[in-house]
């Protein structure tokens, strides 16, 4: 039978959820226009309308405007219907729209004939999905443009932390979008999950809401990323993150990669399962990643896991050459991709983590194409990127024959073990490469290295010198297409390419600082007063000197006792044209006791000269 919805709440199972919602907020008080509901199976031979009123005629589905799909604009919606025989003929119109597609209830609403401003407004920022930022879209009179798409929306994106207008105009008085957004705030917590709305405000000023949904989100799941159609069930926002990308692009190419999954979740109390993951022979700790939102208060989310409860602490302890340097935070990976997806959540309506195994590898380095051939920085244990351990370097020639040798003996390397980060310091033994080693890694590279011919790739090598197989890690900071690095000069120890002239300051006179935690958890302090032209004279190009080269002079230049070309530093430095080069230290000492002023210019045999400090 039909109903008043001002009178009961519309069951959703007979007269469809947009009905449904309508007698919700009239139950919980917000300001509604009249409506009655008619149900799927009822057929209406008198209507109780006022013959001098106009109706809007509306769709209520089934299956319409429910959680899991919104079917929105799919159906015949009639504006400014009055009289019975005309309601009576749109409600027919409305049925016959859906009648393929699910039950069709209708909803028969008074309509509000001369509003100031109409629109739809968000919960959540509909783009980003960030849970601090409601977005509300507004038209000057009827809002049927507006959600039709016919007409663009004004939009206001409006702080709720603090209660401001972070971008747009509000045409209105401001108490009056305070009541849009605080009735967002208030349905969202009714309803538990992120909504919108569509309103207007009438000639007497009153906000009316004309209709009440959530925001359809994706169902919870656990992805195996193992096959090219697993990535297809991520939504394209999370499918999107370069990680994925990347590991997409492998499972294409058939380049080795560690196994991982990704869980997907949208609310704390529906999380995916967390089913064991089994170890491979190689395994040593498992790596959680937040992949989206992508940063948490301008950090990445990240966490190492243990794979058993191997006593790590225990084993190094009393050994010289080993210290722990990173612990797990948690005691396995299934609680830690709970507490991460649970702050995922906490600023986004969806999360997305990322687990993959970490391997224990032999050795890891980057690996790029050269205008030559190929060129690998390679290194015994983990992070070569970021610059903290000596790497030996190899050039290959196009058709794989190895060029160039330029072996070093680290003084320490980091490992992982168990989920634990262990520096070992010195080495147990030196890297020992054999040239099939090295035609193995390129060859198993080549798919992605033809694919994104610009790419820097980070791989691991597994087993023993003569037999070892390559696996790629991710992918390194990379230069853009119009850098094109030469062995010629790596040899030189140009680490890019340029002039640079000004006082020096030695960054070797303070307390060495090699923080992993500057990796790991992403708290490099950023920016900075510019500097005037300065030459910085360093031990190594670390990513310590990160927020240093982002807010160096233009003309700064950097001077290092050893630098891995292809390393995260030495890219941003070739990316903001900062002339760099790697000297022998008592090279260096000579040259910075001789003058406070040097010069660099990598088109010279000299690379560094010193110069008598400039007037001013």
């Amino acid at each position: 039978m039909m109903i008043d919805l001002a009178e009961q709440i519309a069951d959703p199972a007979r007269y469809g959820w947009k009905a449904h919602y309508l007698s919700f907020l009239v139950k919980e008080g917000f300001a509604v226009p009249r409506a009655m509901a008619i149900a799927f199976d009822e057929i209406p031979e008198n209507l109780p309308v006022d013959s001098e009123l106009a109706y809007a005629v509306r769709s209520s589905g089934i299956a319409e405007d429910c959680q899991s799909s919104s079917h929105a604009g799919h159906f015949t919606t009639h504006l400014g219907v009055r009289g019975a025989e005309n309601l009576l003929a749109a409600v027919g119109s409305v049925r016959a729209s859906g009648v393929e597609e699910m039950l069709m209830g209708v909803v028969i609403q008074e309509m509000v004939e001369t509003p100031i401003v109409s629109g739809v407004a968000f919960s959540i920022h509909p783009v980003t999905l960030a849970r601090d930022v409601a977005v509300v879209s507004w038209v000057r009179g009827l809002g049927d443009g507006l959600v039709s798409g016919v007409l663009a929306g004004n939009d206001v994106e409006f702080r709720l932390q603090d209660g401001t207008v972070s971008a747009g105009e509000w045409p209105l008085d401001a108490e009056l979008l305070h009541v849009i957004t605080g009735s967002l705030v208030r349905l969202q917590e009714l309803l538990g999950r992120p909504i919108d709305i569509e309103w207007c405000v009438s000639g007497s000023g009153t906000v009316m809401l004309l209709q009440l949904r959530p925001i359809v989100l994706p169902a919870p799941r656990v992805i195996s990323l193992d096959t090219t159609h697993s990535f297809h069930s991520l939504p394209r926002r999370v499918a999107a993150h370069s990680k994925l990308a990347l590991r997409a692009d492998a499972v294409h190419l058939g380049v080795p990669m560690s196994r991982a999954r990704a869980f997907l979740a949208t609310q704390p109390e529906g999380m995916p399962t967390v089913a064991p993951f089994p170890t491979s022979k190689w395994s040593a700790g498992r790596s959680v990643v937040l992949l989206f939102p992508t940063q948490i208060e301008g950090r990445i989310v990240r966490e190492f896991t243990k794979d058993c409860s191997t006593d790590v602490e225990f084993f190094v302890r009393g050994c010289q050459r080993y210290a722990i340097r990173q612990y797990p935070d948690q005691s396995g990976a299934a609680q830690s991709i709970a507490n991460t997806l649970q702050v995922g959540l906490q600023h986004s309506a969806i999360a997305c983590v990322i687990e993959q195994e970490i391997l224990h590898a032999y050795a890891t380095g980057i690996l790029r194409r050269t205008a030559e051939g190929y060129l690998a920085e390679v290194a015994l244990g983990h992070f070569v990127p970021k610059g903290y351990v000596e790497t030996s370097m190899f050039g290959l020639s196009n058709d794989l024959t190895v060029t160039l040798r330029t072996e070093v003996q680290q003084s320490k390397s980091y490992h992982f073990m168990n989920g634990h980060v262990i520096a070992e310091s010195p080495p147990y033994e030196s890297l020992l490469l054999t040239d099939a080693d090295l035609q193995r890694l390129v060859c198993a590279m080549k798919p992605i290295l033809e694919h994104r011919p610009a790419v820097a790739l980070e791989f691991g090598l597994l087993g023993f010198p003569g037999e070892l197989e390559p696996y790629m890690i991710d992918v390194a900071d990379s230069d853009s297409d119009t850098v094109f690095l030469s062995i010629a000069d790596a040899t030189r120890g140009v680490v890019s390419a340029g002039t640079a002239a000004g006082r020096v300051i030695d960054l070797r006179a303070g307390a060495a600082r090699e923080d992993l935690n500057i990796h790991l958890y992403n708290t490099a302090p950023e920016g900075g007063p510019e500097l005037t032209p300065t030459i910085f004279i360093a031990h190594h190009a670390s990513v310590d000197l990160l927020p240093i080269v982002r807010a160096a002079h233009s003309a700064s230049g950097f001077i290092f006792e050893r630098a891995s070309l292809l390393a995260h530093l030495s890219v941003v430095l070739r990316e903001r044209d900062l002339a760099a080069v790697t000297l022998p230290t008592h090279t260096i000492d000579a040259i910075a006791a001789r003058s406070e002023w040097l010069t660099i210019d990598t088109t010279k045999p000299e690379l560094v000269v010193t110069q008598e400090v400039p007037e001013t």
